[in-house]
């Protein structure tokens, strides 16, 4: 029989992978709690009318990227393609809105219909923060300081913040306007998919990657120009909260992002090692979104970090804080006294990562397989140590005599290391 392989665009991770995913996300949500966020958790299937009304019924996501379905009752169901519009209808339907300002986080798999390449696949993992209640700037300037503290811990030296103001709602529509005027008389030079947006949402076309499509932008009005007074305010001093937290940042009158809810502040972070899916963080302001999925008028501002795209980018830059150690046993007569002292240090060492297999074959066989699993140490046990209750110690990455030590004297020698 023919074997069973996994469905194009899905990726399996290995253990390696894994682990450094996990440790990623732990570090991010160490920093998340730090600021106040809570941790929540939505369902991966939603309404399709979630997405219809928050992202934006003309897009790409809600026309070609979702997988739907129907259940039995024939309602309209979809896997997340983002999670923003899902933990935001949680704070509606919970009356956590009605509290005040409140600061959630969350993370877990998204599902988008794309091309598979390098840092796209059709299950992704998202880790966001979302703060709603606060109207001032000073909620996207911390968002903005956060993200960067996060990417300064995993030592991401070569990365891009981008920024843009679309301006409030008075001020899209008036360029909105201006800017379908200007493109009309190019009409021949877009691209079918920007031939679409321009009755929708012009703005999206500002997106576009095809070449003779950007020629036109070139030359399109900046929405720079538009700008309310208020919303002209608030992106200056958003500017000067970069500047005074020393956070460095490139102006592109071209990033509208992806998704039709936005307002005033957008930003992405990109990295060159990325190739061309270089964003791996983006978000902005969304404060009409409440009202349009049913909810009060909530001002609200977040981001999300693509977690499979950082883990691309930091996977050079890794390194371990825990040590390894694999206890080898000269017979099978000694398993009880292995598992025990295998119990013992970890529970005495909680940065200790502790193998036991058991006896699997010659003392010089083991020690080489530890050796090829990268294990840091080694701790033999024979009829000599169960006797005296002192153990053999072998560090594997270095080139020094066996050791022979008491426990407490173990597990201090692990420790200094």
């Amino acid at each position: 029989m023919s074997k069973v392989t996994k469905p194009r665009g899905f990726n399996d991770l290995d253990p390696s992978e894994f682990d450094h995913k996990s440790n990623l996300l732990n570090e991010i949500k160490t920093i998340f709690n730090s600021y106040f966020f809570k941790e929540i958790e939505t369902p991966i299937v939603e309404k399709k009318e979630l997405f219809i009304r928050s992202v934006g019924e003309e897009t790409d996501i809600v026309n070609k990227e979702m997988f739907t379905f129907q259940d039995r009752k024939g309602e309209d169901l979809v896997l997340r393609p983002e999670g923003t519009a899902g933990c935001l209808r949680f704070a509606i339907d919970s009356g956590l809105l009605d509290l005040g300002p409140i600061k959630l986080s969350y993370a877990g798999p998204m599902f988008r219909y794309e091309r598979p390449q390098k840092g796209r696949s059709r299950q992704f993992f998202q880790v966001s923060a979302e703060t709603y209640g606060v109207r001032g700037f000073e909620a996207d300037l911390e968002l903005l300081m956060m993200a960067n503290e996060i990417f300064q811990r995993f030592g991401m030296g070569n990365v891009s913040l981008n920024i843009n103001s679309l301006g409030d709602e008075e001020s899209q529509k008036k360029y909105a306007s201006d800017l379908k005027k200007y493109l009309s008389d190019f009409s021949e030079s877009l691209d079918e998919d920007s031939l679409k947006r321009l009755e929708t949402n012009p703005l999206r076309i500002l997106d576009s990657k095809n070449e003779e499509t950007q020629k036109v932008i070139k030359n399109a009005p900046k929405i720079s120009s538009f700008l309310s007074q208020k919303s002209a305010e608030n992106y200056e001093l958003i500017k000067k909260g970069l500047y005074d937290l020393g956070i460095s940042y490139k102006e592109d009158e071209k990033l509208v992002r992806g998704l039709d809810y936005y307002n005033d502040l957008v930003f992405e972070w990109t990295s060159p090692d990325l190739g061309s899916q270089n964003t791996f963080c983006g978000g902005g302001r969304y404060d009409r979104l409440s009202k349009q999925l049913g909810g009060r008028d909530c001002p609200a501002t977040g981001f999300s970090i693509g977690l499979d795209r950082l883990a691309l980018i930091t996977k050079a830059n890794e390194s371990t804080s825990s040590s390894s150690l694999q206890i080898i046993l000269t017979d099978e007569s000694y398993v009880s006294d292995g598992l025990k002292l295998s119990q013992k240090l970890r529970k005495d060492n909680k940065d200790l990562r502790v193998l036991f297999s058991g006896y699997q074959s010659s003392l010089k066989n083991q020690l080489k397989k530890a050796d090829k699993n990268n294990i840091d140490f080694a701790v033999i046990i024979g009829p000599e140590e169960v006797r005296s209750k002192n153990y053999s110690l072998k560090k594997l990455k270095e080139d020094e005599d066996q050791l022979t030590l008491e426990y407490d004297q173990l597990v201090k020698e692990l420790k200094n290391e």
